[in-house]
């Protein structure tokens, strides 16, 4: 069983998904702990794996990627080694999922054009079917992980 999250590591945690860039002077203040206790506590959730990276939000279609589709592959269970090892080898699949349902897998997808997309859909043509979705507009941007100092 993993090591519950007190309520520093839940108020770290909530200030780090609210700006990752923080110096780690002004996150020890917000926090409330001296830098060398905040950055061993910082380490050691890093080392859980509940700090799994520190990344930067980059608009898709400002670095000409203004097409993003949503694709459920529909592929047997003897594909699925297959399909993850073709999926680590494509950078435009932003998400892979496994999930329940008639659909082993829905993939989020970046493309520079229809045509893109298609070509990435094609590479799934030997191993099963797809359904795509292509995203008109986000309504609801990633946000933040609801991390309450009640939650275990």
């Amino acid at each position: 069983m993993t090591k519950p999250l007190d309520r520093l590591d839940r108020r770290l945690l909530r200030e780090l998904q609210t700006d990752a860039r923080l110096s780690l002077a002004e996150l020890s203040r917000r926090v409330g702990l001296s830098s060398p206790a905040l950055a061993e506590r910082l380490k050691r959730l890093e080392e859980r794996g509940v700090v799994r990276g520190y990344r930067t939000e980059i608009d898709s279609h400002a670095v000409g990627y203004p097409v993003t589709a949503l694709i459920r592959l529909f592929v047997p269970a003897e594909r699925y080694p297959r399909i993850e090892a073709l999926l680590a080898d494509m950078p435009e699949v932003r998400e892979a999922f496994h999930v329940t349902g008639e659909a082993a897998f829905v993939l989020k997808v970046v493309a520079p054009s229809l045509a893109a997309l298609e070509n990435t859909l094609a590479v799934f043509d030997p191993y099963g079917r797809t359904e795509t979705a292509v995203v008109l507009s986000t309504r609801l941007a990633p946000r933040p992980l609801p991390i309450d100092d009640a939650a275990g």
